[in-house]
């Protein structure tokens, strides 16, 4: 019989969105703790040995009650089926320093309840051994580690120890990380160097952090990235939400399942400058007006469970993109759908002399935030003035989003 691990990361339960209204909120976080009761039923149903989570549990260090409740139960199931639960913290649910929260992360509660094995050491990999069916397993964790900074690379120079009885049969790494060839486009986070993780005496490197499923080998190391149960950011369409089957056999052989589940469903309705522009020079019917197309679009594509985008690209005209009602768009899309928002970030105005600003218009104080950010940081004349605008960023990312980017 195979040992069996059901692996997850990136619930981010408690998720948080500025826009939206109170009771979508709610609902919102329901659709978040169903997506993370899926992976709990699957342990539970596929007699799993062991219930892995790979960070970011809580999308913030101090999550409600009723997460915290809801979380309790489901380690409490899992406990009672006789699954190990073990986990790490994330970017998000890590304190950044003693000062938060003690230092504490939200889930110790139940690390001290008996319910899970928490990892809690940044600076090196503290480990577990089990015995199951017949197998010796080591599972460690290496937690997310607020002040390491961009270029750095957390698993440089770490090793997992070996019990004092020789090497276990198994291996297996959890970690919250960026990794080279899979990273967030853009973010000043540190980066797991594939030579790192050559280096590595693990079968398995499980990883969160990354939102979008991979599977790849670096040496003899596995790695795994389970990707999110759930869509959490506005602009995500590309990966779809689960979790990982893992198992292990007494003849070194292993296999794993990609569980896949819907996401809440997501529409992006893209209109162009060009589609705004009356005909001749564009394609608008001259007899309608720009804000009745834009209404038009909207209806077509919204439903009441879908999570909405109107993206506006291209070149508009000042006096054209006058006339448009934004805000009455605005209220038609929240009306039809269960969340909707207009981007205008890939927009641009032309002036009376034919001049364009070099960035679109922007509703989101966060994506302009970021884009100054990396100018700032690219035009930095040092490395640490590069370093106090990182740190700068992540200060001003974690109190004005509270997670929303």
């Amino acid at each position: 019989m195979p040992v069996r691990a059901i692996v997850t990361a990136d619930n981010h339960l408690n998720r948080y969105h500025a826009r939206m209204p109170a009771a979508r909120l709610e609902e919102r976080r329901r659709i978040l703790r169903r997506a993370f009761r899926r992976a709990i039923d699957a342990a539970i149903a596929r007699k799993a040995d062991f219930f892995l989570q790979c960070g970011d549990l809580f999308d913030t260090i101090d999550p409600r009650n009723v997460e915290r409740s809801f979380v309790a139960t489901c380690l409490a199931d899992l406990r009672e089926a006789g699954v190990t639960a073990l986990a790490i913290g994330g970017n998000h649910d890590s304190p950044r320093q003693t000062t938060e929260q003690g230092g504490y992360l939200a889930a110790d509660t139940y690390a001290r309840l008996g319910d899970l094995h928490l990892f809690t050491k940044t600076d090196e990999i503290d480990y577990q051994l089990f015995e199951r069916h017949g197998l010796t397993i080591a599972i460690g964790g290496l937690c997310w580690d607020p002040a390491a900074a961009y270029g750095d690379d957390p698993l440089a120079g770490k090793v997992f120890p070996n019990p004092p009885e020789g090497r276990p049969d198994w291996k297996l790494l959890l970690m919250h990380s960026n990794i080279e060839g899979h990273t967030f486009p853009g973010a000043f986070e540190p980066v797991i160097k594939r030579e790192s993780v050559a280096q590595l005496d693990a079968d398995y490197l499980l990883l969160g952090h990354v939102h979008a499923r991979a599977d790849f080998v670096v040496g003899g190391t596995h790695v795994l990235v389970p990707g999110a149960t759930e869509r959490h950011f506005l602009g995500e369409f590309a990966h779809e939400p689960g979790f990982v089957v893992l198992e292990l056999d007494d003849a070194g052989r292993s296999r794993h399942e990609w569980v896949t589940f819907p996401a809440q469903p997501r529409c992006r309705i893209k209109v162009t400058g060009h589609e705004l522009t009356p005909q001749p020079e564009g394609l608008r019917p001259p007899d309608q007006d720009p804000t009745s197309l834009l209404l038009d679009r909207v209806a077509e594509a919204s439903a009441p469970d879908c999570i909405t985008i109107l993206a506006l690209e291209g070149v508009l005209t000042r006096d054209l993109y006058a006339t448009l009602d934004l805000n009455r768009v605005q209220e038609a899309g929240a009306q039809a759908n269960f969340f909707f928002e207009i981007d205008t970030s890939g927009l641009q105005v032309r002036d009376e002399f034919g001049q364009v600003g070099e960035r679109g218009l922007r509703l989101s104080q966060v994506e302009e935030l970021q884009v100054t950010a990396a100018a700032m940081h690219e035009a930095a004349p040092s490395a640490h003035e590069q370093r106090v605008v990182e740190l700068a960023l992540r200060q001003i990312m974690a109190y004005y989003t509270q997670g929303e980017g």
